[in-house]
């Protein structure tokens, strides 16, 4: 019997599946680590200019892995870069819960608890844009007025 027989295509095919995929799934489910922004950089240099020239450049410094880099915000990457990629393997920001943003930035800031700031759908992204911001120093996301009075009234 030849392997070149119509039969063995589809067993050919599945072999190759499961040995291109299984590297994958194992990198899914080993406990991420921290590999360092250097490994972000490799795909995301976009991104990493615009933090290093903002408040949140000074992560790069930081001794603790956990606060350290585009890691102090979005978690352990090792799953993320031995997956090739893939964005389910770290913590988004745009698909986030308010609850969620909020507790991930008050890891590192004090946040305003009884603020009305704190409370609804609104969230530190709803002022802040850490890779997108227009303002340096505290990463607005646009200047004021306008980033206030975009939900406060300016009669009031």
């Amino acid at each position: 019997m030849c392997i070149r027989e119509p039969g063995f295509a589809f067993f050919r095919v599945a072999i190759c599946a499961v040995l291109l995929i299984c590297p994958l799934l194992r990198a899914q489910t080993r406990n991420s680590q921290y590999v360092g922004s250097d490994s972000c950089v490799a795909c995301h240099e976009d991104v990493a200019g615009k933090i290093a020239e903002s408040a949140h450049g000074k992560l790069a410094g930081e001794s603790t892995p956990s606060r350290r880099g585009c890691e102090g915000c979005h978690g352990p990457g090792s799953n993320h870069v031995n997956s090739g990629g893939d964005k389910s393997l770290l913590f988004s920001f745009k698909d986030a819960s308010a609850e969620a943003i909020r507790g991930r930035c008050g890891s590192c800031h004090e946040t305003e608890s009884g603020s009305v700031h704190s409370q609804h759908t609104t969230n530190c992204l709803s002022c802040h844009a850490a890779h997108r911001y227009r303002q340096t120093k505290f990463i607005l996301a646009q200047a004021p007025p306008q980033l206030c009075t975009d939900c406060h009234d300016r009669r009031h």
